[in-house]
C-alpha cells in the first residue's frame, strides 16, 4: 500500500515538473527576442571597451570584395563602380563592434557575399570593406553606447569609402549599396559625400530594410531624389520588407530604430519613410503582382562569382505606410528561418537578388549614356590619328 501510494506522489511531483517545465517552454518561446536580446548585452560600457583592431584597406584581406587594382581600368568594359556596406552578422555578448578577423568573416564569406554583394557584379567592379561593424545589440537598444557603436562602424566605412573613391576613375559611374546595418551607413555616405559634385557620378543609391526619412530629402541630403521611374540616375532607392508574420521588426523598423540626421542618432519615431517598390520601381502604393518579381535566390555557400538561377514570380510586394509589404514567398529557402533571434538576423538568402541585379545594371548604362560623365581616357586616345614623322637630317643654316 506505502509502496502505490509512494509510486501515486512520484506521478504527481513528475507531473507537476512537466507542467512547469511546460509553462516554462511557453514563457521562453513567447519572450525568446527578449532574451536572445539580454544576453547580446556585452555587458561593459563602450567607453571602457578596448575596440578590435583596425583594417587597413590598402591590403586585399581588408576585403571581403575587391577588383584586382593593378588592372588599368581603362582597358576595361564600360561599368561602374559598386561600394557595398554589407549587413550585420554578428550578435554581440562579448563585443560591442565586431572583430573585422573574426570567424564570423566565414558568415561573411557564406552568406553575405554571394547574396548580398554579389547581384550587383553585372553593374561593375565590386569593392566590400571587412568592417568593425556594430554587434546586432547595438541595434535593438537605444543607449548612448549603441550609438557610439555605429558611429565607431561607421568611420570605417567612410574611411573605406575614401580608398575606394582614391581607385575609382570619373568616368565610372557610381552605385552605392547597403543592406541591412550597411543601409545605415550609406545614409551617412550619401550625405557626406554626394552633396556636391559626386552626385553627378551617382547611378543609384540602395537603401535596404533600414529607415530613411522622407525629411531628409529636404535636409541632410537635399541634393538627392528618391527614385521613381526604372532608367531614373542620382537617385535613390530604399525600402524595408515584410511578410505578415515579422509585425515585430515592423513595429521596430517603424519606431525604435536610429537614425543619423547628419549630426546625430535619433529614433524614427514613425516619421515617413521612403518606400521603393522594388517590382515597380516606384514609391506609389499600387500592388505589384507575383508576376513582375524576377526572382529570388537563397545564395548560402555558392562560389560568388556563379550567377544562380532565381526563383521567379516568389512574391507580390506593396508600400503601404513607408513598409514594403511582401507575399510571403512560395519556397521556403526564401523565407525567415524559426531560430531564437531569427526575427533579427539577416537571412541566408535575397528575396529581391534578381530585381536588384537587372537594377543596377539597368542604371549605370544610363548614366553612361547621359553624357554626364568625362569620356575615357582611353577612347579619347583611340581617336587620336597617329602619324609616324621619319627622321630627317638637321640642317645649320649659315
Amino acid at each position: 500500500m506505502s509502496k502505490s501510494r509512494n509510486f501515486e506522489r512520484l506521478l504527481r511531483v513528475m507531473a507537476a515538473l512537466l507542467g512547469i517545465a511546460f509553462v516554462l517552454l511557453i514563457i521562453a518561446y513567447l519572450y525568446r527576442d527578449d532574451i536572445f536580446q539580454s544576453i547580446q548585452d556585452p555587458g561593459q560600457p563602450f567607453q571602457t571597451y578596448e575596440p578590435p583592431i583596425a583594417p587597413v584597406y590598402t591590403e586585399a584581406e581588408s576585403w571581403l570584395a575587391r577588383p584586382d587594382l593593378g588592372e588599368d581600368p581603362y582597358t576595361l568594359e564600360a561599368k561602374g563602380d559598386v561600394f557595398v556596406a554589407v549587413p550585420s552578422v554578428y550578435r554581440g555578448g562579448e563585443h560591442w563592434n565586431l572583430p573585422w578577423q573574426d570567424r564570423k568573416r566565414n558568415k561573411m564569406k557564406k552568406i553575405v557575399r554571394p547574396n548580398y554583394v554579389s547581384p550587383y557584379g553585372q553593374a561593375g567592379r565590386l569593392f566590400a570593406p571587412n568592417y568593425r561593424q556594430a554587434s546586432l545589440y547595438a541595434f535593438m537598444t537605444n543607449r548612448e553606447d549603441a550609438q557610439q557603436a555605429q558611429d565607431f562602424a561607421y568611420q570605417d566605412i567612410k574611411r573605406a569609402f575614401e580608398y575606394f573613391l582614391e581607385n575609382s576613375p570619373p568616368e565610372r559611374p557610381i552605385v552605392l549599396v547597403g543592406h541591412n546595418q550597411g543601409a545605415s551607413h550609406v545614409q551617412r555616405l550619401l550625405m557626406d559625400f554626394f552633396q556636391g559634385d559626386l552626385r553627378d557620378r551617382l547611378a543609384v543609391a540602395y537603401v535596404i530594410d533600414h529607415p530613411l526619412p522622407l525629411e531628409f530629402f529636404k535636409g541632410p541630403m537635399s541634393n538627392l531624389l528618391p527614385c521613381e521611374t526604372p532608367e531614373q540616375t542620382g537617385c535613390v532607392v530604399a525600402f524595408g520588407s515584410f511578410t505578415s508574420k515579422d509585425k515585430v521588426i515592423a513595429e521596430r523598423f517603424s519606431e525604435r530604430l536610429l537614425v543619423h540626421n547628419g549630426q546625430d542618432y535619433e529614433a524614427i519615431a514613425n516619421r515617413p519613410t521612403l518606400c521603393t517598390n522594388p517590382l515597380l520601381w516606384t514609391s506609389s502604393e499600387d500592388y505589384a503582382p507575383p508576376r513582375l518579381h524576377l526572382g529570388g535566390v537563397a545564395a548560402e555557400g555558392l562560389d560568388p562569382d556563379m550567377d544562380p538561377a532565381p526563383m521567379t514570380k516568389q512574391s507580390g510586394a506593396q508600400c503601404q505606410g513607408g513598409l514594403l509589404l511582401v507575399d510571403i514567398p512560395r519556397s521556403k529557402s526564401l523565407r525567415r528561418p524559426l531560430k531564437v533571434g531569427g526575427k533579427f538576423r539577416t537571412l541566408p538568402s535575397n528575396l529581391f537578388y534578381e530585381d536588384l541585379k537587372q537594377d543596377a545594371k539597368r542604371r549605370v548604362e544610363a548614366r553612361l549614356k547621359s553624357g554626364d560623365l568625362p569620356e575615357r581616357a582611353g577612347a579619347m586616345l583611340d581617336d587620336f590619328e597617329m602619324e609616324v614623322v621619319e627622321d630627317a637630317p638637321v640642317t645649320i643654316p649659315d
